[in-house]
């Protein structure tokens, strides 16, 4: 292999400071890496100027859609807590002791006024009610023959046919019969009251509750209720006004706030809105010291017995009515630590940051109330989509956007 000398005044040093000298080969290779780099510095150059075309496209500017603010009446609304009870609640509490033999509803059961719902055993009752009677008819028995003899006695004593002391003893006799008459008329009924008790009613429509006891237990009124019975239909219900609620809402006319006769939207805890309105009918006399709020009834219709005791509800009255009140989309509205704005455009759609205070949410209308009088106006033009693009561009004065009603849309 014959060795190429390298030019005068040309040598080559490796990275040890040795001169290096190049063969034929080596000298072949690097012509052809020459070659290929010139190919792909070529090829790079093709492609950063396609590069460098499509960054030079001038984007598109992005169009807003706005609407214009609306006038329109806002209630006022406030809302409650509340829990479900019946109108009437009656606990069904033997009135005899007695072994309970009956029990003549399912548990949880809807039931008619005057249903039998329990029978205790009556055999005793029944006996009773038998020596009452037997005790009476001996009693009429005993006036029936002393009076008889009072008054024959009485003419034959005039006529001292017979001594007066045996008049007046058979006279003072019947006094008393008569008196154990009667007493014998209060046992009869005594014990046909008590046979009575043996049979427990429904004191009125309603929902019996799951029994607390057994069959054959023994019971009195001292074992507590056999049963609860509510009347849900309507169903009643509770909550409770504050103060400052009660005077905020306090000479309002009509349905407005919380009065006797004004009707609630009730809300059930899942947040279902129930299809009939409560009407309150009772607000207590005075406010509870220790929380500072006054009780409030009303009644909400149950045709289906939906609603049971115990349930919990948001009760809502109008409280008052905003006039003419400004009011944009809901999704308009912009906040940034507690601080709300919307962005409006002028007349050549520059956007500009408007400070409001949100007033109340009326379906997807949001009352907004501007902190600058006249800066928001049913004339003014509201961004509701692109916010993001009209929030930067209101930080340049030089700024345009294309913008088209919502109405466009």
């Amino acid at each position: 292999m014959t060795r190429t000398a390298l030019p005068p005044g040309k040598p080559s040093f490796n990275k040890g400071g040795r001169r290096r000298v190049i063969h034929s080969m080596d000298l072949t290779r690097l012509t052809g890496s020459i070659s290929g780099s010139a190919v792909l510095l070529f090829l790079f150059s093709l492609l950063f100027s396609g590069c460098k075309k499509t960054e030079q496209v001038p984007h598109e500017t992005p169009t807003l859609i706005y609407e214009q603010p609306v006038a329109m009446d806002i209630p006022v609304t406030g809302s409650w807590v509340g829990h479900l009870d019946g109108v009437d609640n009656a606990s069904i509490v033997p009135q005899i002791t007695g072994y309970l033999q009956t029990q003549n509803y399912a548990n949880g059961a809807i039931v008619k006024k005057g249903e039998v719902l329990f029978r205790i055993d009556d055999s005793t009752f029944k006996d009773q009610v038998s020596r009452a009677k037997a005790t009476l008819e001996q009693a009429q028995a005993q006036l029936q023959q002393l009076n008889y003899d009072a008054e024959i006695y009485k003419p034959l004593a005039a006529e001292n046919a017979i001594s007066k002391q045996k008049y007046e003893d058979t006279r003072l006799s019947a006094i008393a019969a008569e008196a154990q008459v009667q007493q014998a008329t209060a046992a009869l009924a005594l014990a046909e009251k008590n046979l009575s008790y043996t049979v427990l009613y429904a004191p009125f429509d309603g929902i019996a509750g799951i029994s607390k006891t057994n069959i054959g237990d023994l019971v009195s009124p001292e074992s507590g209720p056999l049963a609860v019975v509510s009347s849900v239909n309507p169903i009643r219900v509770n909550f409770a006004v504050t103060q400052q609620e009660w005077i905020q809402q306090a000479g309002k006319n009509g349905n407005e706030g919380v009065q006797t006769g004004s009707k609630l939207d009730i809300t059930l805890k899942d947040g279902t809105k129930y299809p009939e309105q409560a009407t309150v009918v009772a607000i207590d006399r005075a406010f509870n010291p220790q929380t500072g709020t006054i009780r409030v009834q009303a009644n909400l219709p149950n045709a289906d017995y939906l609603l049971r005791p115990g349930m919990f509800i948001m009760a809502t009255a109008r409280l008052a009515t905003v006039k003419n009140a400004l009011t944009v989309p809901a999704k308009a509205l912009l906040s940034t630590q507690g601080r709300f704005f919307v962005i409006a455009l002028d007349e050549n759609n520059h956007p500009s940051i408007i400070p409001v205070q949100a007033g109340t949410q009326l379906g997807d209308r949001q009352q907004v109330i501007p902190l600058k009088p006249g800066s928001l106006t049913p004339q003014s033009k509201v961004v509701v989509d692109g916010l993001l693009q009209a929030e930067m561009a209101s930080r340049n004065p030089d700024a345009r956007l294309k913008a088209v009603p919502a109405s466009n849309q």
